[in-house]
């Protein structure tokens, strides 16, 4: 196992230190194209439409999260092998696992089709325009097509990330943002109708994959051609690392995106929009400390694979600290929230309930509370203990999200899915992180 150098924590740190800029860019750009397009969206589609196209997109990333967990185990296997200097086991472990996700999308876009039309979606969203509800089937089957197409290209992100060249992704993410702000814009002013508008919205992130896998491979120096899938005893490995943070991670994207889903049931579409607009209000703190988190991944598993347990231990502690930071301010901007949103919309566009207000800070801060031990945890490889931890605490808190739907209110949705992740996920949590900080990170752990 290779020792860890100060040449190596200096890189490592650069890496990091870059990552965090081009991504603190790549969001503030981002913020001012939400800025930018949410107010031509919600004016153009109107209150129930904008909450459809929000439940919609909620959707895709439930179905994102449908990959059992081989996003996560191709990352490890190939951050694993970057701090090894394996880079031929790294390009193996990502088109393997990017096969894996192709055949994946497949059987999820053959599965998804009939439930597109077969389920009457109009209904279990109360949806209440007729011609909504003459499109919602449609709309359904263009979310599975569009996240089917997708899918594989999942694991170009995985791929910088685990190269530490997030810099290069955050790039791609403003191009993103741009392309799918003219898509909002031209929609708009074109009167494209939903169907288009959400087709439109949806291609972006398949468009950005392909352009960072082009740039990934160029920087990397690989082949333009995929190479042999990894022996069998590899492929065991990633699978298992795999199925291990498989459930973890569908519970985590149903507590990030069921509460759309679960407000539209108790309450209709319409209901969606102002949490929505809390939440994109909220976004730069959530995905600040992403930011933060991302490049910090790798960098966990990379030290880990070279012994460097002080440094781990050290990283993990400011990341804390960061969420505290981060919290505060957030906190600040909810204080001052109807104020922003009537700047952002209009003074008479939406009117949001202080109760929903105080719920959707407290759920937001709930979720980012939980994020540095997760990145911990993954990151020294104690993915087992992670699905052990986390997965009963995260599926009750979303099932509690719909039992909350029960009462016909918004705030009922979050009263019970924020007392469940408080009660129920926090504790384990805290508990395999403290064991883990008490093992030296991962020094015990296995894969």
């Amino acid at each position: 196992m290779p020792a860890p150098s100060s040449a190596t924590v200096v890189r490592r740190e650069r890496a990091i230190r870059l990552t965090v800029a081009a991504s603190v860019g790549a969001k503030a750009f981002s913020v001012f194209c939400t800025l930018a397009q949410v107010p031509l969206a919600l004016h153009y589609l109107g209150s129930e439409a904008f909450g459809f196209w929000v439940t919609i997109a909620s959707i895709v990333l439930v179905l994102n999260s449908l990959d059992f967990g081989l996003g996560v185990g191709m990352q490890h296997a190939m951050a694993a092998a970057y701090g090894r200097d394996d880079m031929e086991h790294m390009r193996r472990a990502f088109w393997s696992g990017t096969a894996a996700l192709g055949i994946l999308g497949a059987a999820a876009l053959a599965a998804g089709l009939p439930l597109a039309y077969l389920v009457h979606w109009e209904d279990i969203l109360h949806l209440r325009d007729a011609g909504l509800r003459a499109e919602a089937p449609a709309a359904l089957a263009i979310a599975f097509a569009w996240f089917a197409v997708g899918l594989p290209l999942n694991s170009v992100n995985r791929l910088a990330a685990a190269a530490q060249r997030g810099w290069i992704n955050a790039g791609w993410i403003a191009a993103g943002n741009t392309l799918s702000l003219a898509f909002v814009a031209a929609a708009a002013i074109g009167h494209w109708g939903f169907l288009w508008f959400l087709a439109a919205g949806l291609s972006v992130p398949t468009l950005q994959g392909l352009g960072l896998l082009i740039h990934l491979t160029r920087v990397l120096g690989w082949r333009a051609w995929p190479t042999a899938l990894a022996p069998a005893a590899e492929l065991r490995t990633m699978l298992r690392s795999s199925l291990y943070f498989a459930f973890p991670q569908l519970g985590l994207t149903l507590v990030q995106s069921a509460p759309a889903l679960a407000i539209s049931v108790a309450a209709g579409s319409a209901g969606v929009t102002g949490y929505n607009l809390l939440i994109r209000l909220f976004s730069p703190f959530q995905q600040g400390q992403i930011i933060l988190l991302n490049p910090v991944w790798p960098a966990y598993t990379e030290a880990h694979s070279r012994s460097d347990h002080p440094w781990i231990t050290r990283t993990f502690v400011r990341t804390v600290a960061a969420f505290a930071a981060l919290a505060v301010g957030m906190v600040m901007v909810a204080w001052q929230s109807h104020r922003l949103l009537a700047i952002w919309i209009g003074p008479n566009a939406v009117t949001v309930e202080p109760s929903l207000l105080a719920l959707t800070t407290l759920w937001c801060l709930l979720q980012m509370a939980a994020q540095p031990s997760i990145y911990y945890l993954m990151g020294v490889g104690r993915l087992r203990q992670l699905a052990w931890a986390a997965t009963p605490g995260l599926m009750i808190s979303a099932l509690a999200l719909f039992w909350g739907s029960r009462s016909g209110t918004v705030t009922g949705v979050f009263e019970a899915g924020s007392a469940a992740l408080a009660v129920a996920f926090f504790p384990p949590l805290i508990w395999a992180t403290v064991r883990a900080l008490g093992e030296k990170g991962g020094e015990a752990a296995r894969p």
